[in-house]
């Protein structure tokens, strides 16, 4: 009897990373201005700032939000990755707990103000968006603008309901990993290796991304850079990106332990099985194509 593999719950929390690697001599920060700022509410009720806001930096510069409390940056998409400039444009997404030291407030309120800064660094190859070597930490000092910013009053009520609910939040979690071993594999296919390299050939992120008609073919992933490595019973979930992009990010099922971790890269033989959904830091979520892998390789390990 075939064996059933189930996905894990996955909660993208990615962590605060050494600064490593050279900058590019043509790395520049500008300045960047908020003109807009919003509470967003997803599907788990956590309230996030929506910033917008205009800057001269070109087109790709990375938005950078740093707080008093943290140097690091804390500025997403509305997904997972830089917040990027587009037409002189931008919109970045920040959890107030990276503002506000979680605990630190007695009572959350609409009336106390915090400091964030903000600038745009543009020729900056970096994947990891929490993480600045020191000449881009430099830059964006220098060019940062600083802001007040306050909770809203939906934001508020929130973070002052987080211990009532705490015990509903633990119910909403089992529910979640309930629900997410019922969209198991679909499929007892196993891997065609004509078929896998004539879908990579073939198709694109985009094919793969907007609906489930892909359940039972196989794919062959050559290489791809892994965000977050998952065991639990014997099974690996793997998080990974393809193109260089976070933005293709898949999920991986895999019935045993790998050697896979955080920055390596990996080629993938699998079969499409649903689409699967996670949490993504700032609190939103986030359905990727998922794989059942028969096969992992480690190829290498970014070296940024």
């Amino acid at each position: 009897m075939k064996k059933e593999l189930t996905f894990l719950v996955v909660v993208l929390s990615l962590p605060v990373l050494a600064s490593c690697g050279n900058d590019t001599k043509s790395l520049t920060a500008s300045s960047a201005n908020i003109v807009k700022s919003s509470a967003t509410s997803d599907s788990v009720n956590q309230q996030n700032w929506k910033l917008s806001g205009t800057t001269k930096a070109p087109n790709g510069s990375k938005i950078i939000i740093y707080s008093d409390y943290s140097s690091i940056n804390i500025a997403e998409s509305k997904n997972v990755g830089w917040a990027k400039v587009k037409n002189g444009k931008f919109t970045a997404y920040v959890d107030p707990l990276t503002v506000i030291v979680n605990g630190s407030e007695n009572k959350y309120t609409t009336s106390k103000k915090y400091k964030i800064h903000i600038a745009a660094l543009s020729n900056y190859s970096k994947k990891k968006t929490t993480s600045l070597s020191k000449t881009a930490a430099k830059a964006v000092k220098k060019s940062a603008k600083t802001y007040t910013i306050t909770l809203s009053s939906s934001q508020a009520a929130y973070y002052n309901s987080l211990d009532d609910d705490s015990s509903s939040s633990k119910n909403s979690s089992s529910s979640n990993s309930s629900s997410s071993s019922d969209s198991s594999s679909d499929t007892s296919d196993s891997y065609n290796a004509t078929e896998g390299e004539n879908n990579a050939e073939k198709y694109t992120y985009g094919d793969f991304v907007k609906s489930d008609d892909w359940v039972g073919k196989s794919y062959h992933i050559s290489k791809a850079e892994v965000l977050q490595a998952d065991e639990k019973d014997g099974q690996t979930v793997l998080l990974v990106y393809t193109d260089d992009d976070p933005d293709h990010m898949f999920m991986v099922a895999y019935d045993g332990k790998t050697p896979a971790v955080e920055d390596d890269y990996v080629d993938i033989q699998g079969v499409f099985s649903k689409r699967q959904s996670y949490d993504t830091k700032i609190g939103g979520s986030n359905t990727v194509p998922s794989l059942v892998a028969s096969k992992i390789t480690v190829t290498g390990k970014d070296s940024e």
